[in-house]
Formats: structure tokens, sequence, C-alpha cells
């Protein structure tokens, strides 16, 4: 199995829950799936593990939702991933994270919490409702308190490109390290269609980050230049010419990860909702060589211009971008700007 050239880690996008506080207006998610027991939860992680042990790789898992936090499953499951050696992070909209709950955290081992910021205060309410803005950045304030790591992710569409550098200087004050995400409009967000970046813009939205500066003076400041989370982003590889090579290898769909729903069902990456098969019913190796990630390891079966660039076995484009726009995972990436 191929991990060199791309993360040294299988990852896993974990969404062991779908309840949720908020109703985000960009959501991937079209209607709440059945969740799965405390029991059940175990036995996926119990599946993990034994896959990574069988490839004889390393894992790591990102905890999501729904809210992750309004589970009671997810402390015990941060803590028995850490026992296994398992590094964990926790993606967040951050508006449930008490000073209490902030103060338990580092006992399970999780040290980075990600916490969704999309605009200023008017901007990020109205995607994502009344006074979510204010409790986020409580959260992220709890956090910080208890010496956890926080990034703010920011999901950006015509509606909030324009505040880039607003969002970067909110982070400067209440975050650690900050990075982006383009909209994938699927599930509730599939209404946001027109709100997609065209290259145009697209290409002024990966300069104006590429150029921001994270030396301002400030001794207060820890933010670092931004380019470890956004760098996965396949589009960040003109930018880049020196760094770790599987940094430069565009997303790692197919080859290093993977995506299990709240019931249990396997997804090649949460916001590409193709099916694989159901983590309780078959063995992850037998998912992992199913037709579509074969298929999407193939970059040589990429098609229209991703498919024609000498870049795509660098780069390879977002294929669930692709497949919103298209309703083809191997089409090419609309907003590319090469």
């Amino acid at each position: 199995m191929r991990i060199s050239g791309f993360d040294p880690y299988f990852y896993l996008q974990w969404h062991i829950n779908s309840q949720c506080n908020l109703s985000c207006a960009h959501c991937y998610v079209q209607q709440r799936r059945p969740q799965l027991s405390e029991a059940e939860l175990f036995l996926v992680l119990d599946k993990y593990i034994a896959f990574l042990n069988q490839k004889a790789i390393k894992g790591r898992i990102q905890f999501s939702g729904g809210e992750p936090f309004l589970s009671g499953a997810l402390m015990p499951l941060l803590v028995q991933a850490g026992k296994h050696g398992l590094p964990t992070r926790v993606l967040s909209n951050g508006t449930v994270i008490t000073a209490e709950l902030a103060s338990a955290l580092p006992q399970t081992g999780c040290r980075t919490v990600q916490i969704s910021l999309d605009g200023d205060r008017t901007m990020h309410n109205d995607l994502r409702g009344n006074n979510a803005f204010e409790r986020a950045l409580e959260g992220a304030i709890n956090l910080r308190n208890n010496n956890i790591t926080v990034t703010f992710m920011m999901t950006v569409s015509r509606r909030n490109h324009l505040s880039l550098k607003c969002v970067y200087d909110i982070c400067r004050q209440y975050a650690d390290r900050f990075s982006f995400s383009r909209l994938v409009p699927i599930g509730t967000g599939s209404q946001m269609s027109s709100d997609v970046l065209s290259i145009k813009e697209t290409k002024r939205l990966f300069k104006a980050f590429f150029e921001l500066k994270s030396d301002d003076g400030s001794p207060k400041s820890r933010i670092s230049k931004p380019i470890s989370r956004p760098m996965r982003d396949p589009l960040w590889h003109p930018y880049f010419k020196r760094c770790n090579p599987y940094l430069l290898n565009g997303c790692s769909i197919g080859y290093n990860g993977v995506c299990i729903d709240s019931d249990g069902t396997v997804y090649p990456c949460r916001r590409l909702p193709i099916p694989l098969g159901n983590i309780l019913t078959e063995d992850l190796a037998d998912i992992y060589n199913s037709e579509v990630l074969n298929q999407l390891r193939n970059r040589d079966l990429l098609k229209g211009k991703c498919g024609r660039c000498p870049l795509r076995w660098q780069c390879g484009g977002c294929r669930a971008i692709a497949y919103a726009l298209t309703g083809d995972y191997l089409q090419q990436d609309p907003q590319c700007f090469r």
C-alpha cells in the first residue's frame, strides 16, 4: 500500500455522531444519519487499529460529527486511541466547549482542536446561526487556557471570500493556526452552488492567503506561517517548490485515508458522498481495495484539463468539487487556475 510520497499516516476522519446544535448554510450533511452505540464505536476503533497493524502503517484520527463534543463517547474514544499511540484531533464548531470540558481534554491525550470560523460576527452568524461567533471564540479561549492548540478553519465561498484577512486577524488573537477549505456544495450546502468561487476568484484567494504575513511585531502572536493544513489542497502546488515531498502530492484521497460516517458507512472523503461499504460488516482492507478507491488512485484516469495536466500525479485536483459540480469524480477540478 502506498504511503511514501503522501502523508506518512493513514488518517481516519470519523463522524462519531450526527447530532449538531447548529444549522450551517454550507453543511455537507443532507440529513442526519443513525448513530452507532458506544460499543459499536469501540468496535470501529478496533477494526481501524487492526487494519493499521495488518498494513504495518501508522494512523491518526480526526473526530468529527455532527458536533463531536455533544457525544458522550468522545472522551473515552480519545483516551482509547491515545493508548494505542494514535495522534488525535477534534473538528468542532466550538460553541459547546466550556471551561470544564476544555480542562478535561488534555487528560485524553488530544492536543489539537479545529474550530470553524467563516468571517466576522455578522458573516459567521449569518452562515451558522445566532451567537455562533461569540460562542466559538469562547470555546477557543477555553481550549488555549488549557494549552490545547486551536486551528481556525474557514470554509470559503463567494459570500465570505473577501473576509479572509478579517478571519486571519481574528485568528491572531484567539487561535494558533489558520486555514481554509473550498466550499463543496453537497448536502445542505448544495443550495450554495452559485456561491462556488470562479477560477479567477480562486486564484486570487490562494494568492492572498499565501501572502498573509504572520509577523506584525506583536509578541503575543503565536501564529506561524499558515501552510500546514491548506497545502493539502492540490491547488497549492504552484506556490511551493521546496518543502516536504508528501505535501506536494495533492490530496491523498484514495491513498492515505477514509471517512467513516455516524452509521458506519465508509466514504473516500466526507465531501465525496460515494458509499464504499460499512465498517461494521466489512473489513477496511477490502474497502480499501474497492473499485472507486482504485480509480481515485489512478490519476491517469482523470478527465478534461486534469487528465492532460503534467502535474496530475503531483496535484490531481479536488475530486469532491468535481463530483459536486459535474457528477463525475474523475472530471477536472472546476476551480483549477493553472
